[in-house]
């Protein structure tokens, strides 16, 4: 190996041993449970009204082979009672309550503006266990999408630079009693942890290593995410992303994670 290649890769093999390390390692480390998010979605944001969505887990009744039976809030007489059975509604569907740990947080909603368009909002938090959350990717592939293109996007935001949002195109074939239907969707994120954000799984991991061994403290992420549907071709639904996160971005952070980024420009 060229000397001039030889520090860049030692350097490469300590930082991944050193996260490796700390995500293994519990040992006096204390989970800080300040999260720098909100998890509540205002009601409206912008030209944006939202609608909170609740979701039954009655595997007899509405929640056969998981596919759950999803209310929106407002047309609910009891948010947390299901109408057709009864049953308790969670905060989000039945297999993401089964798979992540108990102190797993969600909160989910649909906001739409007065086009009609629709975008479908959700913010996951973690616990005390770091695989609380992981890459979007993996959920979006074993809900059966493709993954066609994946890159970054910049929202611009007053106040602040521009914040970095991993954008998703996705596309999947739902078969229909009238033939093949195919469909085209995106899903637009990022992490946001108790004093720093990124759309990088990767950065947040090492953050999160970071804070473990240097700082013994165990901290909470959450990753904000925006999704919908779009045009086969084009990138028109990018003004729906940017239009969105614009609005909604100070709404979700917690009063200190606010100040702190605010402060800072």
């Amino acid at each position: 190996m060229e000397k001039s290649l030889f520090k860049p890769f030692v350097t490469l093999i300590v930082l991944m041993s050193l996260t490796l390390y700390a995500l293994t390692s519990a040992v006096g480390v204390q989970l800080n449970k300040i999260p720098g998010v909100l998890m509540d979605f205002p009601e409206q944001v912008g030209i944006w009204v939202g609608n909170d969505l609740r979701f039954c887990h009655n595997a007899e009744a509405c929640a056969k082979d998981y596919k759950d039976a999803s209310f929106y809030i407002r047309d609910l007489d009891f948010p947390d009672i299901c109408p057709n059975c009864g049953s308790r509604l969670y905060n989000c569907a039945r297999a993401e309550k089964e798979q992540l740990p108990d102190d797993t947080e969600f909160v989910k909603s649909a906001f739409t503006n007065a086009a009609g368009t629709r975008l479908h909002t959700s913010i996951v938090l973690s616990g005390s266990a770091r695989d609380s959350i992981h890459r979007p990717q993996r959920c979006l592939k074993g809900q059966g999408n493709t993954l066609e293109n994946e890159y970054s996007l910049e929202v611009p935001i007053l106040g602040r630079d521009p914040l970095d949002v991993r954008v998703i195109k996705t596309s999947r074939v739902f078969r229909t009693a009238d033939g093949e239907v195919p469909y085209y969707g995106f899903y637009a994120y990022w992490f946001v942890g108790k004093t720093r954000e990124t759309s990088s799984h990767y950065v947040r991991m090492f953050w999160l290593a970071w804070d473990r061994v240097v700082n013994s403290e165990g901290n909470r992420w959450a990753y904000i995410a925006v999704s919908g549907t779009r045009e086969a071709e084009g990138n028109d639904f990018e003004e729906h992303i940017i239009s969105f996160v614009q609005q909604v971005y100070p709404e979700v952070l917690s009063d200190a994670f606010r100040s702190r980024v605010y402060a800072n420009q």
